[in-house]
């Protein structure tokens, strides 16, 4: 999970093009919030549409976990769970409760507790619309690769469902190949992935490592 912080960058990008692209009226402001995984502090005009009460939930989430992490107790860290199951299981059907479902994923990973962020992942992968059903996607992959299941993973990005989502589609389907032993095909992928984040004006250095890498890979073989 060390390439989470990295692949931010090309989420926000990603989310707001996919809105720009398909017309949507509603200006998405997205910032990362989770030190490391992801966040929004948008789409408020909807997220206030669906009440008060669902908002202060939220925005105390949100105010914990920006928290540094060296300074959030193990009674904030309950807290935090509280928060997002408490968004998850009040608001359902609405994009409080699929913050939480990503927030619990959040925390699930931090705890090396691979089965529950893949069944938080996977119930918004099948259920949650775009966008963020394509972050779930992407997310869920990357929980399969670490349970080493790479197939399933591969299966999950195998196709890009919409250009914004490139980057992050083309990467971790390379990642799986890679996992496979794949490699010139991994190669491939991250190049793909280069190109695509190179266009949204995204650092590339991890990426170009990843090739750098399977390129030595190729030729010592």
């Amino acid at each position: 999970m060390a390439e989470e912080l990295k692949t931010e960058e090309e989420q926000i990008e990603a989310i707001k093009k996919w809105w720009n692209e398909n017309g949507k009226s509603l200006i998405v402001t997205v910032v990362v919030v989770l030190g490391g995984y992801f966040g929004w502090n948008g789409y408020q005009s909807q997220l206030q549409a669906q009440g008060e009460a669902g908002a202060t939930v939220y925005q105390s989430l949100v105010a914990k976990v920006t928290q540094p992490a060296a300074q959030q107790s193990e009674a904030d860290k309950a807290e935090m769970q509280a928060l997002a199951s408490q968004l998850k299981d009040e608001f359902d059907g609405s994009l409080y409760a699929d913050f939480g479902a990503l927030y619990l994923a959040k925390f699930a990973i931090e705890a090396g507790n691979y089965d529950d962020a893949a069944a938080q992942l996977r119930a918004l992968a099948t259920n949650a619309k775009a966008p963020i059903k394509y972050i779930a996607q992407v997310r869920l992959a990357r929980v399969l690769i670490q349970q080493e299941k790479a197939a399933e993973a591969l299966a999950l990005v195998e196709m890009v469902p919409d250009a914004s989502f490139t980057a992050q589609f083309e990467e971790v389907k390379g990642d799986a190949l890679f996992a496979q032993g794949e490699l010139a095909k991994a190669r491939l992928a991250y190049q793909s992935a280069k190109a695509a984040a190179q266009s949204l004006g995204i650092n590339t250095q991890l990426l170009q490592r990843k090739i750098d890498d399977l390129a030595g890979a190729q030729e010592g073989a």
